[in-house]
């Protein structure tokens, strides 16, 4: 019995270290797992911090690129704003001056036919139609004597009396 006993033992003992045995290699294949996990992570992380150094370096890049940009931006607005403020500031040219004072000679003229046409008469002012002039105007004859066409364009005085020769008063 003592050899059956030293032979079930020596099984026992073969199953224990076969136990142990497949346990370590268990083991070791996890920690080789993991081993490979870590450096799997590690070059990724690398990787990772590699393309943010390269990123931050070309954000960089263009954040002084943007600066120049905005910094030109603003010195074309400010020479701008002199530029304007010189010309709005700048004596009105000859032309421009003939040009006014030739528009406000045209509107102090179209100003009593205005008037009319909106029911203000003044009696003291005279206008600087043909009609002034001896002649009559459409719009001094009643409305059913009127014609249907339409009036040839109305011309100032002083274009008249270019039109004559004269110089307009």
């Amino acid at each position: 019995m003592t050899f059956k006993t030293q032979s079930t033992d020596g099984g026992a003992v073969d199953n224990c270290l076969k136990y142990w045995s497949n346990r370590e290699m268990q083991l070791v294949r996890l920690h080789e797992e993991i081993i490979s996990r870590r450096e799997s992570l590690l070059n990724c992380s690398v990787a990772y911090h590699q393309s943010q150094a390269r990123r931050s370096r070309t954000e960089a890049g263009n954040a002084q690129e943007a600066y120049l940009r905005n910094h030109k931006l603003l010195q074309d607005i400010r020479t701008s704003r002199v530029k304007m403020f010189d010309a709005l500031n700048a004596p009105p040219t000859p032309r421009f001056m003939t040009l006014q004072k030739n528009y406000w000679a045209m509107v102090k003229s179209q100003v009593p036919m205005w008037e009319e046409d909106i029911g203000m008469s003044h009696p003291n002012t005279s206008r600087s139609t043909p009609a002034g002039r001896g002649g009559y105007s459409a719009r001094s004859q009643p409305a059913s004597s009127r014609s249907d066409r339409p009036s040839p364009p109305k011309t100032t005085a002083k274009r008249q009396s270019k039109k004559r020769g004269g110089k307009a008063y």
